[in-house]
């Protein structure tokens, strides 16, 4: 009866109990009986648990240590142990086991285990471990000291390892007072301190220490008072702040420097609150104003401005403000005598933490003397630009190229009548080389000209062809002076006319020249000449019939031939003639051409060419009219002569503005440049055959009806245009 009762009452303890009260099999280790505190703890029934491994719900990291912890149990009959259990959840949670080897005769022995949540505790215990480690960790690796020190006696404790700082070893220091590393100098505030620090519970104190070796460093220590039931103990957190303490000596140094230059500069300082009023002046203020520092303290300087200058200075200090910048101003201030002397300011804006604005700091310095140096040099330079307008614009003025070029032949320089002459903008021009608007059949004679005046030699004048913009050439006339600079030859000063139409007029008269004398020659000996030859030709005429002289035929006919030759030569050896008559009557161009396009179409056919007539709808002109036949005929037949086998020659006429143009187009190789300079030159002919007077008959011509001549050739073949002056009140004549 009592043995039952005993084992209703275990039971009675196993399903109220706060612990788990668990029984095992001693082979498997599985369980045989789970009590519901295991619902409370781990989350599961205990009928989850029957039949399960007892070792299924460890932490696998601490599955090796409850093996070895069971295999104790066995060995032993009991054992104790920590380690992790899952719970239903998935989380584990820290438990303490009993455990008791149960050995029955006559039933199989059991492990009875009784386990308690110890969770809590675990964690408090391992949470304190890494705090007490992080604690050790930051002490040892400080650079600050950190001690521990006996409230009473005042002797160390503990010494971190960073007292190595002084020299010490590791725990070289304990038990000795921690008034040995104070300067005898302090040492009886040192006392003070921390007796205070026994009644306030905390303090801080900066002094001078000593180190092992003797030498000096400056801390600051925190220190805390730390009270248990057996004792009181400072933790005192020293830093070494030397180098603060020498920069604070540095700053003090500076700051008397600074007073010393500030009350003796020449430059005058001034500190103005934000307000500005000002607080501090220099001494030098009173050389440069008059006033005493004292006199102008807790005054605004803003009175002081010159009334005229005083809107643009209160303008630029705002604006300095507002944009929190500095600024540089120069203005009149008012001396204590009365006037106004100039002076030039710098100001920096000064912002206090919060970064509103506390005032400005003002450096100024006297510029009165600067200020009239520089009116004398504004003077000056309105003097010299004034003589350089003048001379700029007498020289953009002049009927004459003008240009300058440096050493390197590059312009620097050009005048006005230079870039219209040339067709180009100065932009254009300016910095390009001066070979680059040159004929480059003359690239070579100007460089070697070019080169002697740079040497500084006389040159003298010259003639060279330059090319402009559009492509046209001119023909000028140079001369140039070297610029000297310090016995340096810098560059060259050109001076140019263009002689283009000169020149062309010239030629013109001399063509002319030679026409009138071959007009005078013409008039007084060509009727002469003429009767002679009339009459051999009428005898060659009668022996040509005589039966006589028929084996002579052929020779007769060919002194017959050459004797008309030679008549026609003297005929256009007439027309050669100055004061020839003209009968100008008005007439239709195009009509004149029609009536000769059969004739030169037959010329056209024979030397296998065509000819393409594009005649435009041009109005009647004043024409003798047997004369432009001649112009036509001729200019035709050059053209025709020209154009290759198989080519074509063009006949067209055009109205532009108030001139009629005629132009005759051939596909010839065109003609040399030195070569049209001398067409219209009586007896001048490229032809092996040519006698030189039809194209002077042209000009001729041209001449006697005021039109103009045109020749524009390339080497794709040449155009001859033929320019009329057109009158709208011509009454035209039926050819």
């Amino acid at each position: 009866m009592l043995l039952k009762a005993l084992e209703g009452d275990y039971n009675l303890i196993a399903e109220y109990s706060m612990e788990m009260i668990d029984l095992f099999d001693r082979e498997s280790f599985n369980y045989i009986y789970a009590s519901p505190a295991n619902y409370r703890l781990l989350g599961f029934t205990p009928e989850e648990l029957m039949g399960q491994n007892g070792l299924g719900l460890v932490h696998p990291e601490d599955l090796e240590y409850t093996q070895a912890l069971l295999a104790e149990g066995l060995k032993k009959g009991s054992v104790t142990g920590e380690f992790r259990e899952r719970k239903k959840d998935g989380s584990y949670i820290w438990v303490d086991v009993q455990g008791y080897l149960i050995e029955r005769t006559e039933q199989p022995d059991y492990i009875m285990v009784i386990t308690r949540d110890i969770n809590q505790r675990k964690l408090t215990q391992i949470a304190l471990q890494v705090s007490e480690k992080r604690y050790r960790l930051i002490s040892e690796n400080a650079r600050d000291l950190i001690c521990i020190v006996d409230a009473n006696k005042f002797e160390y404790l503990y010494t971190s390892p960073s007292y190595r700082l002084l020299g010490y070893g590791e725990g070289e220091l304990l038990g000795k007072s921690c008034l040995n590393i104070i300067h005898p100098d302090y040492i009886s505030q040192a006392i003070i301190n921390l007796k205070e620090w026994l009644i306030n519970g905390w303090g801080s104190y900066k002094y001078q220490g000593i180190k092992k070796d003797g030498s000096f460093i400056w801390f600051e220590s925190v220190g805390k008072l730390i009270k248990t039931c057996n004792s009181s103990e400072f933790i005192i957190i020293s830093r070494d702040i030397s180098e603060s303490k020498r920069a604070e000596e540095a700053l003090r140094n500076s700051e008397q420097r600074l007073r010393e230059i500030t009350d003796n500069m020449l430059d005058g300082i001034a500190l103005l609150n934000q307000n500005g009023l000002i607080k501090y002046v220099s001494p030098s203020c009173q050389k440069l104003l008059g006033y005493s520092p004292e006199e102008m303290l807790a005054k605004t300087n803003f009175k002081l401005v010159h009334p005229e200058d005083r809107r643009h200075f209160l303008y630029v200090v705002n604006q300095a403000i507002r944009k929190q910048s500095s600024v540089r101003l120069e203005f009149r201030c008012c001396h204590s005598e009365g006037y106004y002397i100039w002076l030039e300011a710098v100001g920096n804006v000064l912002i206090d933490d919060n970064n509103h604005y506390k005032g400005l700091v003002v450096a100024f310095r006297d510029i009165e003397a600067r200020k009239q140096a520089e009116q004398r040099i504004l003077e000056n330079e309105r003097q010299l630009k004034e003589q350089y307008d003048y001379l700029n614009n007498l020289i953009n003025t002049m009927n004459e190229f003008c240009y300058i070029y440096d050493q390197d032949f590059n312009l620097t320089f050009i005048n006005k009548k230079t870039t219209e002459g040339l067709g180009y903008t100065r932009e254009e021009m300016l910095g390009r080389s001066i070979f680059d608007f040159v004929h480059p059949d003359d690239v070579e004679m100007v460089r070697a000209i070019s080169q002697q005046r740079l040497n500084s030699l006389d040159a003298g004048r010259y003639e060279h062809r330059i090319v402009c913009k559009d492509g046209q050439e001119i023909l000028v006339r140079i001369k140039g002076s070297p610029i000297i600079n310090n016995g340096k030859t810098t560059g060259v000063l050109i001076l140019g006319d263009d002689i283009t139409k000169y020149r062309k007029l010239q030629l013109e008269m001399t063509r002319l020249d030679q026409m009138n004398t071959l007009g005078e020659i013409a008039a007084g000996l060509a009727h002469e000449i003429r009767n002679p030859m009339t009459t051999v030709n009428g005898f060659l005429q009668l022996l040509l019939k005589d039966e006589d002289f028929k084996n002579k035929k052929e020779y007769l006919e060919i002194m017959i031939e050459e004797l008309n030759r030679a008549n026609g030569i003297l005929g256009e050896f007439l027309n050669l003639a100055r004061n020839k008559i003209v009968d100008l009557q008005a007439c239709q161009i195009n009509q004149v051409i029609r009536s000769l396009a059969p004739l030169l179409q037959a010329d056209a056919f024979l030397s296998d060419r065509t000819i393409v007539l594009k005649l435009g709808d041009v109005p009647e002109l004043l024409l003798d009219v047997k004369e432009t036949r001649q112009l036509i005929i001729n200019l035709v037949r050059n053209a025709l002569e020209a154009t290759p086998s198989g080519g074509m020659v063009e006949i067209k006429t055009q109205q532009e503005s108030n001139m009629v143009l005629l132009s005759i187009k051939d596909q010839g190789k065109g003609i040399p440049k030195d070569i049209i300079e001398k067409l219209g030159t009586p007896f001048f002919s490229t032809k092996d055959t040519g006698t030189g007077l039809g194209l002077a008959i042209c000009f001729g011509i041209i001449e006697r009806h005021k039109a103009k001549l045109d020749i524009d050739s390339s080497s794709s073949g040449s155009t001859f245009t033929v320019k009329f002056n057109y009158s709208p009140t011509v009454e035209s004549v039926a050819l």
